[in-house]
């Protein structure tokens, strides 16, 4: 530490490289941090690299239901539900029918959830209520 002798206050000085710096006080708010240029992206682009990574869930009671009518979900049939989950998020879908490989399946679109299945022997008197949409995947 470099010290130099204050002649008028009679004790020594600490240079300025030395200084100690304060605490932040509690009550100031954080600067915002700094934006990034080079990592700006827009959006939508965000919101279709989520839809991408995003699975699809199936809810305890359309695992019941896909068991008891022996319904079986192939990987390729979960990657074409979850992007026509996709399509209806973008359109404004919340509860939809999703129609694929003559299964019905109902979905919250929001929360990427089959919420039932209904296969094509167990449609003969099914009534769909509370859906805003439906998409032929």
């Amino acid at each position: 530490m470099i010290t130099t002798i204050d002649r008028i206050a009679g004790g020594p000085r600490i240079g300025p490289s030395e200084r100690p710096t304060a605490a932040p006080d509690p009550s100031t708010p954080a600067p915002p941090p700094i934006a990034d240029q080079r990592a700006a992206v827009s959006f939508a682009d965000e919101l279709a690299a989520a839809g991408r990574e995003r699975s699809v869930t199936l809810s305890g009671h359309a695992l019941r239901r896909l068991e008891q009518r022996r319904i079986e979900l192939q990987d390729d049939q979960l990657e074409r539900l979850g992007r026509a989950m996709d399509t209806l998020a973008a359109r404004g879908g919340r509860q939809s029918l999703v129609m694929l490989d003559r299964v019905a399946y109902v979905v919250h679109v929001p929360s990427h959830t089959v919420v039932t299945a209904v296969g094509p022997d167990d449609r003969k008197e099914a009534v769909f209520t509370r859906i805003d949409s439906v998409v032929i995947a």
